[in-house]
C-alpha cells in the first residue's frame, strides 16, 4: 500500500456575508458557476449531486484548453464544513482530500481550504495559489451584493 503524500495546500479568507450564505454558495450549480475556478479560468461545467456520497464535476476552462476535476462528497456539515474527496490531473488523477471549513466571526465567516494528498511541493504551490483565487472570486462575488 502507498504512503500517505505529505504535500498539502491551505488558503484562507473573511468574508462579510453570513455563514449559511458562503457555505450553500459552494453547493449550488448555478453560484458555484461563479466563482470556483481558479486563476483567469472559467467554469464551463459544473454539476453538483449536494449530499453525502452525491458526486460532483467541475470544468475549468480557459479559450484553448480544459481541467476536469471530479469527486464526492463525504462530510456535508452546514453550516460549518465540507469535506470532498478530489481527482484531477493535476493530482495525478489520484484521489486526494479538500476540506472547506467556516468559522463565523464578528465581520461574517472564516473560509478555510485544506488539500491534503497532493503529489508533489510544486503542485501542492500551485493548488494554494489555485485556491487562493477561487477564495478571492467568492469573497469578490459576497462584496457586491449577491448574496449575505
Amino acid at each position: 500500500m502507498a504512503e500517505p503524500s505529505p504535500w498539502r495546500a491551505s488558503a484562507e479568507i473573511e468574508i462579510a456575508a453570513a455563514p449559511a450564505a458562503v457555505f450553500d454558495a459552494w453547493l449550488d450549480p448555478s453560484l458555484a458557476a461563479l466563482f470556483f475556478a481558479a486563476g483567469d479560468l472559467a467554469v464551463r461545467e459544473i454539476v453538483i449531486d449536494p449530499r453525502e456520497g452525491g458526486a460532483f464535476r467541475l470544468v475549468m476552462a480557459s479559450e484553448s484548453d480544459e481541467v476536469i476535476h471530479e469527486g464526492r462528497y463525504v462530510v456535508i456539515d452546514r453550516p460549518r464544513r465540507l469535506v470532498l474527496t478530489w481527482i484531477s490531473p493535476a493530482t495525478d488523477h489520484r484521489l486526494s482530500l479538500v476540506e472547506v471549513t467556516f468559522t463565523p466571526t464578528p465581520a461574517g465567516v472564516r473560509v478555510r481550504v485544506e488539500h491534503e494528498g497532493l503529489p508533489d511541493a510544486e503542485r501542492a504551490g500551485r493548488h494554494e495559489r489555485g485556491w487562493g483565487s477561487i477564495l478571492v472570486k467568492l469573497s469578490t462575488f459576497f462584496s457586491e451584493g449577491a448574496r449575505s
